[in-house]
């Protein structure tokens, strides 16, 4: 009989220990959250603008057969918005790869040399097709050469610093995007960069564009 009434105790406790259990379980948490972040960097974008007038073919005297209007588009999440660089390279036979475009300072327009990629011109060539008064230039012809915005309210137009080789300009003064285009007029060809000794083949530059968050 004892014993019978020590399981009793037993079982009367662990009853009421499970009893305990389950009204904790009861009175437990109903809801949970969590926060999740993803954070957005500013930044800046070039890309180059489909449809432009990049390739056209060398006339006689000099002239193109269509306006070179090699294009550039900015993007900027950056509420300051985004300035840009831009010089031109070409490639010669003595000196590797040389500026190739040239502008008074602060001024949106300049000279621009297209070189022979199949016959490389010296690099006293293309300095004389940049020059005030080009006389001797075989294989380097030069082109007068402004830049142009998409859209003057979001930016302003590139000019020339005193280096006079390289342009500069705040081409979003806020975020959003613009577009920037090196405009070569077809019939600009300065006198005296063209001849017959600019032999036949491929006349190019290359337009180097940089940008960075202002």
């Amino acid at each position: 009989m004892e014993w019978c009434g020590l399981m009793k105790k037993e079982f009367f406790s662990t009853a009421l220990a499970l009893s305990f259990l389950c009204l904790n379980s009861a009175y437990g948490e109903t809801s949970a959250n969590q926060t999740i972040i993803a954070t957005l960097n500013s930044s800046v974008t070039i890309s180059n603008v489909e449809n432009s007038s990049t390739s056209v073919q060398i006339l006689e005297g000099g002239k193109l057969s269509a306006d070179l209007t090699p294009s550039f588009k900015f993007s900027s999440n950056n509420k300051n918005g985004a300035g840009a660089a831009f010089n031109v390279k070409v490639n010669t036979s003595d000196s590797g790869q040389i500026n190739a475009i040239s502008g008074i300072n602060n001024s949106s327009s300049g000279i621009i040399v297209l070189t022979n990629t199949n016959i490389k011109p010296d690099a006293g060539s293309v300095i004389n097709a940049l020059s005030d008064n080009p006389t001797n230039n075989p294989n380097a012809i030069a082109y007068q050469m402004y830049f142009k915005i998409g859209d003057k309210d979001k930016g302003s137009i590139p000019v020339f610093d005193k280096s006079g080789n390289t342009a500069n300009g705040t081409i979003l003064t806020k975020n959003g995007s613009n577009t920037v285009t090196v405009m070569v007029d077809k019939d600009s060809v300065r006198k005296g960069s063209f001849s017959g000794e600019d032999e036949a083949g491929s006349y190019q530059a290359t337009i180097y564009c940089t940008s960075s968050d202002l």
